[in-house]
């Protein structure tokens, strides 16, 4: 995939724009790459343009263009700005949550609206930061690499663990479940990513204050998501009680997959082509 980069007055930001149609701003979650796709490309081909900006870390977007969500999205602005782009929707996906919101929080004349997919609303809690400091800090890249090993020679012994994390479910009996197409796409997902020095920085991002949020909101989460608990969801439509949450039928973080992933789709498109 071709990229740009974009030195901003903070520092260098890696992006890409493609198609044509309404802008759609896509931030991925934590350890995605640029070649982490969760099905958000096919958007194209349904009438928008998607930019999409690697986060702090991740990449090669530096991590002095935001340490915070509040600064990272006055970076965002730099690049649409640099794209002459007016307004655009956003979809913030995991551990991007807290940049949506303070783009859209910060940013209002700039949003049109923000999609929320199984999106972090809470602080992270005090286990997974010393658990993820253990794996992600010096060690990722011998991590990453042990596992994309481990995956080749040995899929299911790769993929049990971090389905373990991702659902409240029994770990053997969601690999049991899971189709074909399913299987394909949480290899691909897992060949893909890298922390890079992104997911170090996004545990200690806080919770922007949702309460300025004004643009239309849609959050879709399930219930069975040990990774981000559904009581991001409850706390967001707490704090801003006209947004819509969708509760995604799904057996884990992974609502792109499963029995109810076809309506993620259209509910995502739902929520996207309003006017």
């Amino acid at each position: 995939m071709t990229t740009t980069l974009l030195d901003t007055s903070k520092g260098i930001v890696e992006f890409t724009y493609k198609g044509s149609g309404p802008p759609v701003l896509l931030l991925r979650g934590g350890h995605s790459t640029r070649n982490t796709d969760l099905s958000h490309s096919s958007l194209i081909y349904e009438g928008f343009s998607l930019l999409t900006i690697s986060r702090p870390g991740y990449d090669y977007t530096e991590l002095s263009t935001g340490r915070t969500p509040e600064d990272f999205a006055d970076t965002i602005i730099e690049v649409l700005d640099h794209l002459d782009i007016g307004k655009v929707q956003v979809i913030s996906i995991s551990a991007a949550g807290p940049t949506g919101i303070a783009l859209a929080a910060n940013h209002p004349s700039r949003v049109k609206r923000l999609l929320l997919e199984a999106a972090l609303v809470t602080p992270w809690d005090n286990a997974t930061k010393r658990k993820a400091a253990l794996l992600f800090g010096p060690a990722e890249k011998m991590v990453w690499r042990s596992l994309r090993t481990l995956l080749k020679f040995f899929p299911d012994l790769a993929i049990k663990p971090l389905v373990a994390e991702l659902t409240t479910e029994n770990a053997e009996d969601y690999l049991d479940s899971l189709t074909p197409n399913d299987r394909r796409f949480i290899m691909d997902m897992l060949a893909t990513s890298q922390s890079g020095k992104g997911f170090i920085t996004d545990l200690a991002h806080d919770i922007p204050d949702m309460s300025r949020v004004k643009v239309p909101v849609l959050g879709m989460y399930s219930t069975k998501d040990r990774s981000i608990p559904y009581s991001n969801a409850l706390l967001l439509k707490s704090s801003l009680p006209d947004c819509e949450i969708y509760e995604v039928n799904a057996d884990s973080h992974l609502i792109w997959i499963g029995k109810d992933a076809h309506t993620v789709w259209n509910k995502r498109l739902e929520f996207l082509d309003q006017t």
